[in-house]
């Protein structure tokens, strides 16, 4: 993919530049002033001034050559060393460039080129993860430094010094477990991301290490507890590149990158595409659209739990520097909104890239090589702020091992915040050699709010087919409508995600059937992942439903606040079937004294009709009945199901 990675971190660019400021100066002045004071011998200096011919003409191979020839001619020949290293510092070679400078700082300490020297070695150990090496360079370049920006990047590589030792001093307790053979088969592979259920892997893979080489959408499904071979999503895929794609909890959204020369439509040089699956099969993907997609570079998606809010990297104009993270949110009618950018709390004058929000919906990780850290490309936590009108926590380093001197990307969290997937890279010189998805288990130190997850299938009651219906999830204890989707059409599935810590309600309508409600409990924060299959009945005389979502307090029948939603459902059910007569009845369990039991329920059945007729619903359209413990569901005969037979029911008469 092109720019999936970038291999040269924002600080090693400083670095860099003032390298090739100090290596211009150089052979400018050493071309013109080339003395004994670098060499007193003539063939050395022949072989060197040869060599810098060779340079200025572009080929690197025959002046490298030739100044090599002088340092074996005179091996204290400082300009020779100097130049050599960074030459070799330029093309990659660490290990020849940090010998040159060396040899180059132990035949001329006090030069005044010592000062980028010391920089380019106190690099090189950083990216050795040489903590301690490096910052002894990095004090030397600091007191000698002969410019702002050489004194901006020696205080920036000091901090990460600090940072890295102090960071390995106090290590988190995780184990790295790599993937099976079966997922990590190819050469690289890459930005893995799961079903809400953990079910299925969407990955990115590429077969060779060439940059030309093709990448493509892979996915690979769990069976009896075990990764089976990935297969190529051909609905997606092209002859191109494809890939760094997203999915929404339940799996039937997907977005991704596709980059220029793919036989697709895009406004840039890689732009995002979206696809919806329908039972197995995923539709022709379409291009996101010109507010989302712009002349620049649009890539590395994530899609929240509910498939309405995308975080996303480009690098278009407005952002706070190479590239920033973005985010855009999707309405009921499906459009998406003009991009915003996540401010300054989280993006950088460098880069941030490889962004994945968690189901909780309030968790976003990330990368950046700006924000503190071990060198490179980091990983980092930040959280949805409320009360703070950027919107954004500061950043936190996840720490060490989970971050190194190397560079980290492409995190992923499971939906209960216990495992985190990512792509270990191995970097050549100038290239990533091996990309390998790896697995471990969350440390404590890390805190995210917990999310499970309720799926299932919506069938007809009667006939068991298999039904597309909407289903709507209510969060109880903010009043809100979480999310909203309509179980597949084809296969009658569905999945939500529940955040602990409140109490939820999901209600099911389809034209033609009585609607559905359920209650979950999440707010103890003990909660455990649910499978519920709902079977709709038809809207016919004698249908009836359980209110499951009506409360009252104990021996009360005063309408408790949360109510509310499923009052509604009534309300907006009878509203749009006008010619329909219900009976609302009330049930208790075999407790207390039956007559007493059978006013209670009265008076329960009572206050629903009450808020219905409030609400405009006509009288005509109502019955209202107690039954007591007369009817129950199931026996009384344990707590659990006492709870069961105390409900209200809505019948169609």
């Amino acid at each position: 993919m092109k720019n999936s990675y970038s291999i040269l971190s924002n600080f090693r660019k400083q670095i860099v530049a003032v390298i090739f400021f100090a290596l211009s100066f150089f052979i400018i002045s050493s071309i013109n002033f080339v003395s004994a004071q670098g060499t007193n011998k003539r063939r050395a200096q022949t072989a060197y001034q040869n060599g810098q011919e060779y340079i200025k003409k572009r080929d690197f191979e025959k002046g490298i050559e030739l100044i090599e020839k002088a340092v074996d001619l005179d091996n204290n020949y400082f300009e020779a060393h100097y130049d050599l290293g960074t030459h070799y510092h330029l093309l990659g070679n660490r290990d020849k460039s940090k010998y040159h400078y060396r040899e180059a700082a132990r035949i001329m300490p006090n030069d005044p080129r010592r000062v980028s020297l010391y920089m380019v070695v106190a690099g090189d150990y950083l990216e050795e993860g040489k903590y301690q090496e490096a910052n002894k360079l990095y004090q030397k370049s600091y007191q000698y430094a002969q410019s702002q920006s050489q004194k901006n990047v020696s205080i920036k590589g000091l901090a990460i010094c600090k940072f890295g030792m102090e960071g390995i001093k106090n290590p988190l307790d995780i184990k790295p477990e790599r993937l099976p053979d079966v997922i990590n088969a190819r050469k690289l592979q890459y930005f893995a991301v799961l079903s809400a259920d953990e079910e299925e892997m969407y990955f990115t893979a590429r077969d060779g290490d060439d940059p030309r080489a093709d990448e493509d959408i892979l996915r690979s499904v769990k069976k009896d507890s075990l990764w089976q071979t990935p297969e190529k999503v051909e609905e997606l895929n092209t002859r191109s590149n494809e890939g760094t794609c997203t999915i929404s909890a339940d799996g039937r959204t997907i977005i991704f990158t596709v980059c220029e020369n793919s036989g697709r439509q895009v406004y840039g040089s890689c732009d995002l595409f979206i696809s919806e699956k329908k039972g197995d099969k995923w539709s022709e993907p379409q291009n996101m659209g010109n507010l989302i997609n712009t002349k620049a570079w649009e890539t590395q998606a994530s899609l929240s739990a509910d498939g309405r809010t995308l975080y996303f990297v480009s690098t278009r104009e407005g952002g706070y520097g190479r590239s920033d993270i973005w985010k855009s949110t999707r309405n009921d009618r499906g459009v998406w909104s003009a991009p915003q950018n996540l401010g300054d709390k989280v993006n950088t004058a460098g880069e941030e890239n490889s962004p994945f929000i968690h189901v909780n919906g309030k968790t976003l990780f990330f990368a950046s090589d700006i924000h503190l850290g071990f060198g490179g490309f980091d990983l980092f936590k930040t959280e949805i702020d409320e009360t703070d009108p950027k919107g954004w926590k500061k950043p936190e380093n996840l720490g060490y091992p989970i971050n190194t001197h190397t560079d980290q990307h492409s995190l992923f969290v499971t939906t209960d915040g216990k495992t985190a997937y990512y792509s270990d890279l191995k970097i050549g010189q100038r290239d990533i050699i091996k990309s390998e998805i790896y697995k471990f288990e969350m440390p404590q130190e890390i805190e995210i709010t917990v999310s499970r997850f309720i799926k299932g299938t919506v069938y007809d009651a009667k006939t068991k087919e298999k039904l597309g219906a909407s289903v709507d999830l209510y969060n109880l204890t903010n009043k809100k409508i979480q999310s909203s989707v309509k179980s597949d059409p084809r296969n009658g599935k569905y999945l939500f995600v529940l955040n602990e810590g409140s109490n939820y309600a999901l209600n099911v309508n389809k034209e033609g059937y009585l609607f559905q409600s359920l209650a979950f409990d999440y707010s103890t924060g003990t909660g455990e992942n649910v499978t519920v299959d709902i079977y709709l009945e038809k809207a016919e005389k004698g249908s009836k439903v359980v209110l499951n979502n009506i409360f009252f307090d104990t021996d009360k029948w005063d309408l408790k606040e949360e109510s509310k939603t499923e009052l509604d459902l009534i309300v907006k059910y009878l509203q749009t079937n006008p010619k329909i007569k219900v009976q609302i009845s009330g049930h208790t369990d075999n407790v207390g004294d039956k007559i007493y039991n059978q006013k209670l329920s009265e008076k329960r059945a009572t206050s629903v009709v009450d808020y219905v007729i409030n609400a405009g619903i006509p009288k005509t359209q109502l019955v209202i009945k107690g039954f007591g413990e007369a009817k129950p569901q199931v026996e009384n005969n344990s707590t659990e199901n006492k709870a069961k037979n105390r409900r209200i029911e809505f019948e169609i008469l």
